[in-house]
């Protein structure tokens, strides 16, 4: 047995070489295909997906509306019953009351076609004059004083309009102990305004100078009224006068044409509204849009900038000899 094993051994030898020099020969192979790259496998090709084109989205051509140039606009106190007037009173109405002339008699209601008071028309008429000739002091009506003692015995200091009615009092504008009327004593305030009280109170204002004489056939030829005789007498210069003033009278743009005056007739907010709306004559007259429209008046002390075009070059860098 040791004999086999013995003899075994040369053969065990020799087959351990014989395989380990085939593992050797592998080696070399593999490393000539490592040296020569293009014989080795080529890589697998790898495929580029491109993404999917998302189509664009064309809306189409939608017409573009250019916005409005913005335009300074006055704020006005716009009311909610002013349907009930035309389109010329409206404007009248609105203009006044965009200057602070007239406000409404109820919330957003300026009731165009109830009465107004004397007492609201004096207030009006007052804020009228002095907002019109803003500029021109020599034109204005001062308030009265609430120390001053009172004309009318209904209208106290402590009334929330004296200073505008004994202001236009003191000014001779309505009747008064000053203008030597006895029946004045009383204003009335609360009491409608009547044709005749308007023509009496507006028309010096346009006029600013005296008022014409006139007579009852005066007021007959010229107005043609048919009830001339039951107009009041202090009632005629103030009537001849605003006859003068041609298409800008009083009764011609509050009234339109009329041949019977009715002087005891109440006077609408409206109406005393268009009255109010211009002061003065043809020729040198304003309406509440002049002065709406007017250019804003420099501040006082304001010296204008002098820009290098206004200035005198010849001036520039010389001194005196």
């Amino acid at each position: 047995m040791a004999q086999k094993s013995s003899s075994f051994f040369p053969y065990l030898i020799a087959g351990l070489c014989a395989l380990l020099g085939a593992c050797s020969g592998n080696q070399a192979l593999q490393d000539r295909f490592a040296a020569n790259p293009s014989l080795g496998s080529s890589p697998s090709p790898t495929t580029t997906v491109s993404p999917t084109p998302t189509p664009e989205t064309t809306e189409p051509d939608t017409p573009t509306t250019p916005e409005p140039t913005p335009t300074a606009t006055f704020s006005t106190g716009t009311f909610s019953d002013l349907d009930k007037v035309g389109d010329r009173q409206r404007e009248e109405i609105e203009d006044l009351a965009q200057l602070d002339i007239v406000q409404a008699k109820t919330s957003q209601e300026f009731a165009p076609q109830s009465n107004i008071s004397r007492g609201e028309f004096a207030r009006w008429l007052f804020q009228a004059n002095n907002v019109f000739f803003a500029n021109q002091p020599s034109k204005q009506i001062r308030p009265a004083p609430s120390n001053a003692t009172p004309l009318f015995t209904d209208v106290p200091p402590t009334h929330p309009d004296f200073a505008q009615i004994q202001g236009l009092a003191d000014a001779g504008l309505i009747p008064s102990s000053l203008t030597n009327d006895p029946t004045a004593s009383q204003f009335r305030p609360d009491a409608p305004l009547t044709r005749e009280d308007l023509v009496r109170w507006k028309v010096p204002l346009d006029q600013r100078r005296a008022l014409p004489n006139a007579s009852l056939e005066n007021i007959k030829e010229t107005w043609g009224f048919q009830d001339a005789a039951k107009i009041n007498p202090n009632i005629w210069p103030a009537l001849a006068a605003d006859f003068q003033n041609g298409d800008q009278a009083n009764l011609k743009r509050v009234f339109g044409y009329i041949t019977i005056f009715q002087p005891q007739r109440p006077v609408t907010r409206g109406e005393a509204a268009s009255a109010l709306w211009f002061l003065g004559v043809q020729t040198d007259g304003l309406s509440a849009k002049d002065v709406i429209n007017a250019p804003a008046s420099p501040s006082p002390g304001v010296e204008p900038t002098v820009t290098p075009d206004t200035v005198n070059p010849d001036t520039q860098g010389n001194s005196p000899n």
